[in-house]
């Protein structure tokens, strides 16, 4: 056995290894690449003028891209992904957005969101809220005992929440962004989960 090349193949490794550890996050990635990184992620809706698209984020302060339904889990309505330039955030944060069906005939949804700090690396969990009615004529719940209501209600408790943040984060963003640019999905996730974590999920406003 050459034992030389062995050497320099575990070298190589080790060094390609510690690179990848060293490079910003996927979603430190993500918040800076914007639509350009969005573009070769096959899951997210096409966005036909990428001139344009920046255009409405300068002017609106924040823009989104969203993920096709059929790439999404059947109870899962939306995720998507915003962006800003500057004016409310850091222009390189993301904001992550899902909408969870709890009950079509009843228009019952789960609205769910995660902020990224680019600058302080950090991931926030906005609170949970119920969504009951029609987008245009609808009513939302923030107070703890009509979401606690709603969970029971549709046989969910604040464990499956944690779960479809995780499955919104890790198993569509990040999953999806590294297999478009060819990084390694358990890395990406190994390295977010190092970030600090703050979680407002469960803090509720008075009622």
């Amino acid at each position: 056995m050459n034992y030389k090349f062995l050497r320099i193949v575990i070298y190589f490794l080790c060094v390609h290894f510690i690179i990848w550890c060293f490079r910003p996050n996927l979603l430190s990635q993500i918040g800076k690449s914007k639509i350009y990184g969005a573009m070769d992620v096959l899951e997210i809706k096409e966005v036909r003028n990428t001139w344009e698209w920046m255009s409405n984020l300068e002017g609106m302060g924040a823009f989104s891209v969203e993920y096709k339904e059929e790439c999404l889990r059947e109870d899962v309505a939306l995720i998507s992904l915003s962006f800003y330039n500057g004016v409310y955030h850091n222009n390189n944060d993301v904001g992550i957005s899902a909408m969870v069906s709890l009950s079509e005939s009843d228009k019952i949804a789960m609205g769910l969101g995660a902020h990224y700090d680019y600058e302080e690396k950090k991931l926030i969990y906005n609170p949970v809220y119920i969504v009951q009615g029609e987008l245009s004529n609808s009513k939302v719940y923030t107070d703890e005992k009509s979401i606690d209501e709603y969970l029971n209600r549709y046989g969910l408790t604040r464990k499956d929440v944690r779960e479809y943040q995780e499955y919104a984060v890790y198993d569509v963003v990040v999953k999806t962004w590294a297999k478009a640019h060819h990084e390694s999905y358990w890395l990406e996730r190994w390295k977010l989960k190092q970030c600090k974590v703050i979680d407002h999920t469960f803090q509720f406003e008075e009622e």
